[in-house]
């Protein structure tokens, strides 16, 4: 039989009777480094991973198959672990609707600044705000969260746009009120996102996006906040750890008032979780019966 590891992972006594029917199966802790990674899989045909310590171990794993219960871990070049007999698959729209109900709440709250009006106790002056219906949204990424966030768009009576691999950015960019990055993390989107976009957009436009910085730039960001071109952001601080306020890029975002920033939550949902951990089983299932799925192609 193969041989499946798992590593930090909490399996439930349905997950788990389902793997040992198809496999020998091995439960591990988390790695604490990429040495213990290596040691605590090795042998395995495939591995079901936390994420722990996975980025900088995959170039050093050979003919196995991998899997985790999230989207996106980061950047890791699929074609040269396919040499290696690698295999990397996601969870891929497990989390969609817990991030696309985050994107939503903070475009209304960035266009109509509910939550200072939220349980009032003093008298205020009204100061009218910005309805969604005839907004321009260019959505960045047209995967699956970013196909949902523009149906809901469009509900609100949104004008949606999405930019195409190939497509010139900042003209797509130019006359957009919204902008929201759902980009995956690989060597076309690195970077894109850069402070000449954010200098070169709609003076009083917004940004939202839930993806890591590695697509976009933080301090370009702020540059154009402060130089009142964009006029507030949302940010879901990912990668950093969960409910994590400590770090810097949480803290540097947090430093400009106008970015509304969450710590990593976005995704946080119980229905999200149950539905990573299924897809992720689903993915040994299917790798094991010769028919894999949600296997990642990434540069």
């Amino acid at each position: 039989m193969k041989k499946i590891v798992t590593l930090g992972i909490e399996l439930k006594d349905d997950f788990k009777k389902r793997l040992e029917a198809i496999g020998e199966l091995q439960e591990a802790e988390s790695p604490e480094s990429a040495e213990d990674f290596l040691q605590k899989t090795e042998g395995a045909d495939v591995i079901y991973s936390d994420g722990e310590c996975l980025l900088e171990s995959l170039p050093k794993l050979k003919n196995v198959f991998v899997t985790y219960p999230y989207v996106e871990l980061g950047v890791f070049n699929t074609e040269a672990l396919g040499k290696n007999g690698v295999l990397v698959a996601n969870a891929q729209g497990g989390n969609r609707d817990s991030i696309v109900e985050w994107v939503m709440y903070m475009t209304l709250s960035l266009f109509r600044k509910f939550a200072p009006m939220v349980r009032a106790t003093e008298n205020f002056p009204v100061e009218l705000q910005q309805s969604l219906r005839g907004k321009k949204t260019l959505i960045v990424g047209h995967g699956s969260i970013g196909s949902q966030v523009g149906i809901l768009c469009q509900a609100f009576g949104m004008e949606v746009t999405f930019f195409e691999r190939g497509d010139d950015l900042t003209a797509s960019a130019k006359d957009a009120d919204l902008i929201v990055n759902s980009l995956n993390c690989n060597s076309s989107s690195q970077n894109l996102l850069d402070e000449k976009f954010f200098l070169n957009l709609k003076k009083g436009s917004y940004y939202i996006t839930f993806v890591r910085p590695y697509t976009y730039d933080i301090d370009g960001l702020i540059k154009a906040i402060n130089n009142d071109i964009v006029a507030g952001a949302a940010i879901d601080c990912d990668p950093e750890g969960f409910g994590d306020t400590t770090n810097a890029f949480y803290q540097k975002a947090l430093s400009n008032s106008k970015i509304l920033v969450t710590p990593h939550i976005a995704f946080s949902t119980k229905q999200a979780v149950a539905n990573g951990r299924e897809i992720a089983i689903q993915n040994i299932e299917a790798f094991l019966k010769g028919e894999p799925k949600n296997v990642l192609k990434k540069k």
